[in-house]
């Protein structure tokens, strides 16, 4: 069933998601590297301005919240391209017009609504409450004013609200479920044979002839590629936090102040009964939840019942103990953590998973840790903290030295104390170590530092990571004799040619199996294999074959044969003998309820898309030539 789901839970949504920009909850990183004219403008929609400074504040927003998902695995040149750019622009477009369609709906989002959101968003608040200093301080740093950040927290809420009112209109009928599980159920009795593309290599002979006319062809393959090494400094927290000199006493003063930092969090053990699919059902299915725990009968018992969490259910919506974040929806975490005794159970509360009934079952409350048994934590941190309070003015000097002396990075190293190391040889494709970064690898190979010989701009490697290069010695490319390649080209050639025949044996095959002949007889010991009947999710069988065989036509009497090249160049022949439709009856209560959810997610992400271009034809869109660059 979820292997079924998973194929089709794909497409424009995801990138919907990652393109529409929301409320931004990490607002730090090397922002003055990026910012821009504040005039520029880089669209317009319906006559509406969008600037350039809001776009780069959208994209810098973008990856703050790619990199702290992603943490040690982010690569910064993977999110620095024209593919990226355009999918934030696109994002920025859609909030205007879903905010202007609100707008003529009568749609708004109260001063109250505002506030509330912004006190219970948790990058502004010290200790659990709302702090106003932290607050215009986050936003001074992203780029923000109070009043600019809250008209985009209101565009940003409205259009949350107009999408999902669209999304929850989808309907599912019983009909779409037994269709769908009908499908998702089919059986098929097949055999396949498998014609072996390597025995055939082995007698095919390459002249050297062929071999030198696939080289001149194809020269541009067989050259060695041009290769740069360079000089680099580098500045990072990192290596700062590790220069920092700390005693006892700044670090007992430094522990008193945060405190809080180094204490076990609170932890709430929870149960909950989860009801998805639309919101009229749930409420009618959690209303009378609520009536049998009035009547005392255990919130156990009901959950069992009735819970839609497969994981949870049958341990009578058993959560276990977890601290405020662990759930991803702060609906959840306010109702979880705003209850006040154990046994308390909550308001029915939606989220993004459906709506819920949640009792609190027990709690752990936070416990402070000696200076002794978290020395070593204090101390990270103490660093960290000092590292990161020099590390913008030393961005900002490194920046000014290798600029104001372009033709080496002699005075900027000794003037931050930095060394200057060199990289290995790296292409244009890229390399090890700082040549991993194509957004580095790109300005190594830039006119200003290549031709010029000049210090490249700084480069961000990650938002405490900058390096400034300089080139040391540069290769350009250079022809391969054919001499040094030649048996290279010759087992290509072999391969090649023996795909070719594996293709030229299976139609062959495949036409005298369609005429009669037995398969037995025409594939070697080995090759034909007798399956009877699968799945869809049969793990036993090449994927290649099973998706073929679904993918055929249903047999009337005599069975249907189908033959192909696989992606490794051998040759497949599919017999399908027939085809078992799904038994719905054998469906579950958890897999009917998973495919009406699946539906009206997919229903209500059609709906969205259909109405996202609606708005996008009628409006008057215009976008700046040339921004991406």
């Amino acid at each position: 069933m979820l292997h079924f789901i998973r194929e089709r839970a794909q497409g424009w949504l995801a990138w919907f998601i990652v393109g529409l920009i929301t409320i931004p909850f990490a607002l730090w990183g090397v922002n003055s590297y990026i910012t821009g004219a504040s005039d520029v403008v880089v669209a317009t929609v319906n006559g509406e301005r969008i600037k350039q400074r809001e776009f780069q504040r959208s994209l810098q927003q973008f990856r703050d919240n790619i990199r702290q998902q992603m943490g040690d695995s982010y690569d910064p040149s993977s999110f620095d391209n024209a593919e990226t750019k355009q999918s934030v622009l696109d994002g920025l477009i859609q909030q205007r017009l879903l905010y202007a369609a609100n707008q003529a709906m009568g749609q708004r989002v109260t001063d109250t609504d505002i506030s509330l959101a912004v006190q219970q968003t948790a990058a502004f608040q010290v200790d659990g409450q709302f702090n106003v200093e932290l607050y215009k301080q986050l936003l001074s740093r992203a780029g923000y004013s109070p009043a600019s950040y809250e008209e985009q927290l209101r565009m940003d809420l409205l259009g949350r609200e107009l999408t999902n009112n669209i999304q929850r209109t989808a309907v599912v009928t019983e009909f779409e479920i037994d269709n769908l599980l009908q499908i998702e159920k089919q059986k098929r009795e097949l055999a396949y044979g498998i014609v072996e593309s390597a025995p055939l290599a082995a007698d095919i002979e390459i002249s050297d002839a062929d071999a030198m006319m696939f080289y001149e062809v194809n020269r541009g393959r067989y050259t060695t590629p041009e290769h740069l090494t360079v000089d680099y400094i580098e500045l990072s927290v990192a290596d700062l936090a590790d220069k920092v000199v700390v005693d006892d006493t700044s670090l007992a003063s430094f522990y008193t102040d945060n405190q809080n930092q180094f204490m076990s969090p609170e932890q709430r053990r929870a149960s909950h009964i989860l009801i998805e699919g639309d919101t009229e059902t749930a409420l009618k299915v959690l209303a009378a939840a609520e009536h049998r725990l009035s009547q005392g009968e255990g919130f156990e018992v009901v959950a069992k019942e009735l819970s839609q969490d497969t994981g949870s259910a049958s341990d009578g919506g058993d959560l276990g103990f977890m601290q405020a974040g662990v759930m991803g929806d702060a609906a959840f975490d306010d109702a979880l953590f705003g209850l006040a005794n154990v046994g308390d159970v909550s308001q029915i509360v939606k989220t993004e998973y459906g709506h819920h009934l949640i009792k609190l079952t027990d709690i752990q409350a936070p416990e402070g840790k000696a200076f002794e048994e978290v020395k070593a934590d204090v101390e990270a941190s103490y660093r960290r903290q000092q590292a990161e309070q020099s590390f913008f003015e030393e961005a900002e000097l490194l920046a000014e030295l290798s600029y104001e002396n372009p033709d080496s990075l002699d005075l900027a190293a000794e003037e931050l104390g930095l060394e200057i190391k060199t990289s290995d040889s790296f292409t244009r494709e890229g390399g090890k170590g700082i040549a991993q970064n194509i957004k580095l690898v790109n300005i190594a190979f830039s006119d200003d530092v290549l031709i010029e010989d000049l210090n490249s701009t700084v480069i961000e490697l990650f938002a405490t990571h900058l390096v400034v290069v300089h080139k040391k010695n540069h290769q350009l490319s250079s022809q391969l004799p054919f001499e040094t390649v030649a048996t290279e080209i010759k087992e290509q050639l072999k391969l090649v040619r023996a795909h070719e025949k594996a293709g030229e044996v299976g139609i062959t095959v495949l036409n005298q199996l369609e005429e009669g002949q037995a398969a037995v007889d025409l594939f070697k010991a080995g090759q034909w294999h007798e399956v009877t009947v699968v799945g869809r999710s049969q793990m036993a069988i090449d994927r290649e074959v099973l998706d073929a065989a679904y993918a055929m036509k249903k047999p009337a009497e005599q069975p249907v044969y189908h033959g192909f090249s696989l992606s490794n160049g051998d040759y497949a022949v599919v017999k399908l003998k027939r085809v078992i439709e799904g038994d719905i009856d054998t469906a579950s209560v958890q897999d009917r309820a998973g495919l009406s959810a699946y539906l009206a997610r997919n229903d209500g992400n059609s709906e969205l898309k259909a109405f996202l271009a609606s708005l996008k034809a009628e409006a008057d869109i215009e976008i700046s030539p040339g921004f991406l660059k």
